[in-house]
C-alpha cells in the first residue's frame, strides 16, 4: 500500500501545480476574455441618457493591464461632453503618448496572444479611432479659446496622418474630414499657405474616396478653398471651384460651424464559428491546414463530396461587426432668434429668422462607420488565420496532456474553452457619423431647431440646441452628439 502511495504521489503533485498554473493564467485571462462589447453596452446607455457621471464610473471598470488605450480614449470623450475640456486634453495627451508606445514596443504580448486569447494583447486601436483623437483635441483647444494650442493639434495630426498612411492598413489613405477641419482652423489662425495646403488634400481624398465611404465632397469645402485660392491671388484654382459656391455672406456676419456627432459607430461583438476536419486532412503543416480551414469557414458540411468523414469539429471564436445606423442621413437647421437679441442695424430682421427663415443644410463630412467596416475586412482574414492556428495548438496541448494525465488533460481543455474568446474591443463611444452645417448669421443668440432627415426626404426627428451665440465677424465651432 504504501509502495502505491509513493508511486501516485509525483503524478498529484504534478498536477496539482498545474492546476495551480492554469488557475493563476485563467484567473488573469478571464477579466479580459470578458467581451468588452457587454461592458459598452452599459456605458453606451449612460451617453444616451448624457449621464456622463455614470459613464465614468463604468469606464473605471476597464482593465487598466491590456485596455489602457481604450480607458484614456472613453474617458476623454467623456470629458470633452462634460465640458472639462483641460482634463479631456490631458487623457486624450496621454492616449497619444501610450500609443506611441505601443507602436514600438516589445512584441511579447502579441506573442502570448497567439496561444491564448487576442483579449490578452494590449489594445492599439484602429486608425480612424487614432485620428479622431485630435478631431476632440482640436474642438476643446478651440472652447479653451487657445487658437495657438489648436494650430498646433493641426500640425500634430497632419504628421500622424502621414505616419499612418505610410505604416498602416491599405484601407487608410488618409482622412479628409480632418484634413478639411485642420484647414479651417489654419484659416482663422491667419495660417492662409496651411490652410490651402489642407482644403486641396481634403477635395482631393473626399473625390477619391467618395464611392469606397459614401462621402460626397462638402459644398461648403469649395467655398473654403475658392476663399483661400483668392486669398492667395491663385484665381485658377478659385476659379475651378467658384460655380459650386453662393455669394460670399457681409463681413459684418458672425459664422458657426456646427458638427453634429450621429449616433454609435458599428461595434464587434462575438460568434462562434464552427469548422469541420476531416479524416482525410492532412495536418501535418499547421499553418498550412490553417489557411484550409479558414477557407471552410461558413460552407455548409453538406456541400462537401459525400464520401468526406468528420474527424473533429472545431469550435473557435470570431468578432463579427454590427452596425447600429442611425434613421437619418442628413439634416436641416432653423435657426430662432431669442428675442431682443439681434442688433437693429443688421440688415437681415430677426422677424426674417423666425421659424419661416432661412434653413441651413447639414450633410455627412465623416462616415466613420465606413472606416470602422473597412479596417475590419482588412484584418478579419489575419485574425481568422491566427484563432484557427491558436484553436489547432490549444487542442494539441489538450491531446497531449491527456496522454500523459486524463485529470491534466480535462483541465488544459477546460482552460481552451474558457479563453476562447473573441476580441470585441473598440472605441465604442464613437459617433457612426458626423454631420456639419455652417450658419453664416446676423449677431444675436438664437436657438437651433434641427430636423433630422431621412433617405426618403421624411423627418424622424427634431431636436433643438439652445442659446447660441453669434459675434460679427468671427468663425466659432460646435459640436452636438445626437442619438
Amino acid at each position: 500500500m504504501e509502495g502505491q502511495t509513493s508511486e501516485l504521489a509525483p503524478r498529484r503533485r504534478c498536477t496539482a501545480s498545474a492546476v495551480s498554473a492554469i488557475a493563476l493564467v485563467l484567473a488573469a485571462v478571464l477579466s479580459a476574455c470578458s467581451t468588452y462589447h457587454v461592458r459598452s453596452v452599459d456605458i453606451k446607455y449612460s451617453f444616451t441618457q448624457s449621464d456622463y457621471e455614470d459613464a465614468l464610473k463604468r469606464i473605471e471598470n476597464i482593465d487598466r493591464g491590456t485596455s489602457e488605450l481604450l480607458y484614456l480614449y472613453e474617458k476623454g470623450l467623456v470629458l470633452h461632453y462634460q465640458n472639462q475640456y483641460v482634463e479631456s486634453n490631458e487623457l486624450f495627451e496621454r492616449a497619444e503618448l501610450l500609443l506611441e508606445e505601443l507602436y514600438t514596443k516589445s512584441i511579447t504580448r502579441e506573442l502570448a496572444a497567439l496561444t491564448v486569447t487576442d483579449n490578452i494583447a494590449k489594445y492599439r486601436g484602429e486608425s480612424y479611432e487614432a485620428v479622431l483623437v485630435n478631431y476632440f483635441k482640436i474642438l476643446n483647444y478651440l472652447y479653451l479659446g487657445d487658437i495657438d494650442g489648436a494650430l498646433v493639434e493641426c500640425r500634430r495630426v497632419n504628421n500622424k496622418l502621414q505616419y499612418l498612411i505610410d505604416t498602416e492598413g491599405v484601407f487608410f489613405t488618409d482622412d479628409p474630414f480632418i484634413q478639411y477641419l485642420t484647414g479651417m482652423v489654419y484659416r482663422i489662425g491667419a495660417e492662409i499657405n496651411e490652410a490651402d495646403v489642407s482644403f486641396r488634400v481634403a477635395l482631393d481624398e473626399y473625390r477619391e474616396l467618395a464611392e469606397d465611404y459614401g462621402t460626397d465632397v462638402p459644398e461648403l469645402l469649395y467655398c473654403d478653398a475658392l476663399k483661400t485660392a483668392e486669398l492667395l491671388g491663385d484665381f485658377q484654382a478659385a476659379d475651378s471651384v467658384i460655380m459650386y459656391c453662393p455669394q460670399m455672406p457681409p463681413p459684418e456676419y458672425g459664422t458657426l460651424n456646427l458638427f453634429l456627432e450621429c449616433g454609435f459607430v458599428a461595434h464587434l461583438e462575438e460568434r462562434k464559428v464552427v469548422l469541420p476536419i476531416f479524416k482525410k486532412d492532412d495536418t501535418s503543416d499547421v499553418d498550412a491546414f490553417a489557411e484550409v480551414l479558414a477557407a471552410r469557414e461558413g460552407v455548409p458540411v453538406s456541400s462537401y463530396d459525400g464520401n468526406v468523414t468528420i474527424d473533429y469539429v472545431l469550435k473557435i471564436a470570431m468578432p463579427v461587426l454590427i452596425p447600429t445606423p442611425v434613421p437619418w442621413d442628413r439634416a436641416v437647421v432653423k435657426p430662432i432668434v431669442i428675442p431682443g437679441s439681434v442688433g437693429e442695424t443688421k440688415s437681415v430682421s430677426a422677424a426674417s429668422l423666425g421659424s419661416d427663415g432661412p434653413a441651413f443644410s447639414a450633410d455627412v463630412v465623416d462616415n466613420v462607420d465606413a472606416y470602422s467596416a473597412a479596417a475590419f475586412e482588412e484584418t478579419y482574414g489575419k485574425v481568422l488565420f491566427r484563432t484557427i492556428v491558436r484553436a489547432l495548438s490549444k487542442y494539441a496541448a489538450k491531446d497531449g496532456a491527456a496522454k500523459k494525465d486524463e485529470v491534466l488533460g480535462w483541465l488544459v481543455n477546460w482552460f481552451n474553452v474558457a479563453t476562447e474568446s473573441a476580441d470585441t474591443r473598440c472605441w465604442a463611444t464613437l459617433p457612426e457619423k458626423i454631420l456639419m452645417s455652417r450658419l453664416v448669421l446676423p449677431v444675436g443668440r438664437y436657438d437651433l431647431s434641427i430636423d433630422l432627415i431621412d433617405a426618403g426626404g421624411q423627418i424622424v426627428e427634431t431636436i433643438v440646441i439652445e442659446d447660441v451665440s453669434i459675434e460679427s465677424g468671427r468663425t466659432v465651432f460646435l459640436n452636438h452628439r445626437i442619438f
